[in-house]
């Protein structure tokens, strides 16, 4: 059984970009009877070609696969994720060194804006 959250979404993406299977499949180096079965069986593709989809059409792996309904990648959130990333790579005591100067600039940034409601 395939996943219908994956069919569903690729084919309202492909048509929301306008584009045939046949065009989807020449800019991801696929061949149509691949893009058909995603879209008809919900097959879903190799991680690198899943990878492919989600940059094309600027959303998660996640959404592509039900696991999320946010959909598209904002900048911010591409920052965020990046810093979570990172932020995951520290042992304990250089995680503790991030986080207080985090906390440091948080302070500075929320105590100016939590001034501006004071007024």
């Amino acid at each position: 059984m395939g996943n219908q959250y994956f069919s569903t979404r690729i084919k309202e993406l492909r048509e929301k970009a306008d584009l045939s299977m046949d065009q989807l499949a020449t800019k991801l180096g696929v061949t149509k009877s691949r893009v058909n079965m995603w879209e008809n069986n919900g097959t879903v593709p190799r991680m690198n070609v899943l990878v492919d989809l989600a940059k094309y059409f600027n959303v998660t792996t996640d959404y592509l696969l039900g696991n999320d309904d946010t959909g598209n990648i904002s900048l911010e959130n591409s920052k965020l994720s990046s810093l979570q990333r990172n932020l995951g790579k520290l042992n304990e005591d250089d995680l503790e060194k991030a986080e207080g100067m985090l906390k440091a600039v948080f302070k500075d940034i929320f105590n100016d804006e939590d001034d501006d409601d004071d007024i």
